[in-house]
């Protein structure tokens, strides 16, 4: 994970520190490989909805991992997505110009 992880996430650190979070909280920082395809977003929220991909997969190894995984609160989705762009307007709110002549 940490060679291929280095290469991709540019070897930023809060986006590994993202990826190993779930593991270290279970201590299991050594015990699994990970491999993982992520499409879509930025290289931050790939790095995060890989951490929420490996949380859920440590759920379905054990339902005892539910509680660590919650308190740290690796088990919630970030909802948020790009507002659609309006007819009429130059993006989701951005209006044209206002012209009085």
């Amino acid at each position: 994970m940490d060679e291929i992880g280095m290469e991709y996430l540019q070897g930023n650190p809060l986006w590994l520190q993202y990826i190993r979070v779930p593991l270290i909280t279970l201590g299991y920082e050594n015990s699994y490989d990970v491999f993982v395809k992520a499409e879509g977003g930025g290289l931050s929220g790939q790095a995060q909805a890989i951490s929420l991909g490996i949380a859920r997969a440590l759920l379905k190894v054990s339902e005892d991992h539910r509680q660590p995984l919650r308190q740290e609160g690796l088990l919630t989705r970030d909802s948020r997505v790009v507002e659609r762009k309006k007819p009429g307007l130059k993006k989701a709110r951005k209006a044209p110009q206002y012209s009085k002549r």
